[in-house]
């Protein structure tokens, strides 16, 4: 593989948007530590106490912005 190849796979320099990569993604590894019972998992929409985030929405910004 040439340098502009390498180059191009990596930043998409003078590359075709059909050239690159759709997306790269890391995933680590769920730990089973912590479960919800069932019903309540359901409720939640995760099995797993520390996925259980709560949305925010405006109240993390300032001025909603």
């Amino acid at each position: 593989m040439e340098h502009k190849d390498k180059i191009c796979s990596v930043f998409g320099e003078g590359c075709e948007i059909d050239d690159l990569p759709l997306a790269m993604t890391y995933v680590p590894m769920q730990q089973w530590e912590k479960l919800y019972e069932p019903c309540e998992a359901l409720e939640r929409g995760t099995l797993f106490c520390k996925l259980d985030l709560p949305f925010i929405g405006k109240g993390a910004v300032p001025d909603g912005k």
